[in-house]
């Protein structure tokens, strides 16, 4: 009797284990990214709700105009998905599009006479980028523009090379300081020292891009929906040094979704946007703080995508393509808050949270020695009916341009 009882003991703790492992294997391949993590109350979206009478960023009564791609009935357009907006040294407009061509725009005119919010433009292809997804994109004091796939990485196309210009990958992966080696998973956004000639770009999580089944195309945008419902914070600042080829680790773990990067006209610091803390913060390349990142302003109704400064002003402009609204704030608050988490992780991605049209740029300072960082203003269009899901922003002589994943033109803010 003893015997059989021993031998029950061990079959059934063998059930025990195999069951443990059965259901470590089925969470693994239904949590692949790792399942929702308890996000602190300091890294919450803690911003302001939206005032929707601010209807600053519209067509009529607002400071908005558009810019669309100029097309005869057989041609095709060229104009997707412009998220970034880039000038070169000559002053010329260039974007990357959904179909990874690298465009200029030329030849600007008003659509209708005596109506200057809407022009056209010629757009003309200048490179196709290959196989990828670019968004954030910057030129260097030459001809070499270096701009962020989230499918390769840090890349790199110089278009007085000849015959033509070719794409080069310059960053994929990096060294870690024990020796390892750890790929850029999601390479989102760019901007150049104007010292140093070093290029800072943003790694906005460690979800992988893949494939939304049904129509194709890659979907950039699921992996940052992951991230926010998983609450980890992933994203990672890093350079790359054009003079050594090196890439070097700046800041781990320093964003819910790292997205919007922007040097200062002296190279002193870095400035970085936390999608889904809504926060921007700053990293110091030089003085007392050199080598910390800390937080500097908060106070944004939506949550925060691409970042740009001005070298005469001071000034940075952030876009938010979404408002933060009650119900998903509420949704890191509440008791259930990881089980929910959980189930939304588990659902197919056609039903994974979406947002709500709407429009937003918000002008800020960094700060100096002699003022704190500050909001100066926030312009938006509260219901999107204008523009939408402004991601990217690009200020260029007292003009901010404005673009996104989800639109066929550019926007341009007049904030002055």
């Amino acid at each position: 009797m003893v015997k059989a009882t021993v031998v029950d003991r061990k079959n059934l703790a063998v059930s025990v284990i195999f069951a443990a492992v059965a259901v470590h294997q089925l969470l693994s391949k239904q949590f692949p990214h790792g399942r929702p993590v308890d996000l602190a109350l300091s890294n919450r979206h803690s911003g302001p709700p939206m005032d929707p009478s601010n209807v600053s960023l519209r067509l009529s009564g607002g400071k908005l105009t558009k810019i669309y791609e100029r097309v005869d009935e057989q041609g095709s357009r060229l104009l997707v998905g412009p998220e970034t907006i880039i000038f070169d040294n000559n002053g010329i407009m260039y974007t990357l599009t959904e179909q990874s061509k690298l465009v200029s725009l030329t030849l600007f005119q008003q659509k209708r006479e005596g109506d200057p919010s809407i022009k056209t433009a010629k757009v003309t292809e200048v490179a196709d980028l290959g196989i990828g997804r670019p968004l954030g994109g910057k030129f260097d004091s030459g001809s070499c523009l270096y701009f962020a796939d989230v499918l390769k990485g840090l890349c790199r196309i110089c278009l007085d090379q000849k015959p033509k210009p070719v794409v080069e990958l310059v960053a994929s992966r990096f060294q870690l300081e024990d020796g390892s080696w750890s790929d850029v998973t999601y390479a989102d956004d760019v901007d150049i020292g104007p010292s140093t000639g070093h290029v800072y770009f943003s790694d906005a999580t460690n979800i992988k891009v893949d494939r939304d089944l049904h129509t194709g195309l890659w979907d950039i945008m699921y992996p940052s929906k992951l991230e926010a419902i998983r609450g980890l914070k992933s994203g990672r600042l890093l350079r790359y040094k054009p003079e050594t080829g090196e890439v070097d680790l700046l800041a781990s773990g320093a964003a819910l979704f790292a997205n919007g990067v922007a040097v200062d006209a002296q190279e002193r610091f870095v400035v970085l946007t936390s999608t889904f803390e809504g926060k921007v913060l700053k990293y110091h390349l030089a003085g007392e703080k050199k080598g910390q990142l800390e937080t500097i302003l908060t106070d944004f109704p939506g949550f925060l995508d691409g970042i740009d400064c001005s070298f005469d002003s001071s000034l940075c402009f952030v876009a938010m393509p979404a408002p933060a609204t009650p119900e998903l704030k509420a949704l890191f608050k509440i008791p259930l808050s990881r089980f929910i988490r959980s189930i939304l992780m588990l659902l197919p991605r056609a039903l994974a949270p979406g947002a709500k049209p709407y429009g937003g740029v918000a002008v800020v300072h960094p700060g100096h020695e002699r003022s704190k960082p500050s909001v100066y203003r926030i312009y938006q269009d509260p219901t999107g009916s204008d523009i939408s899901v402004v991601t990217g922003v690009t200020e260029h002589e007292g003009n901010v341009y404005l673009g996104s994943l989800h639109n066929d033109f550019i926007g341009v803010l007049d904030y002055q």
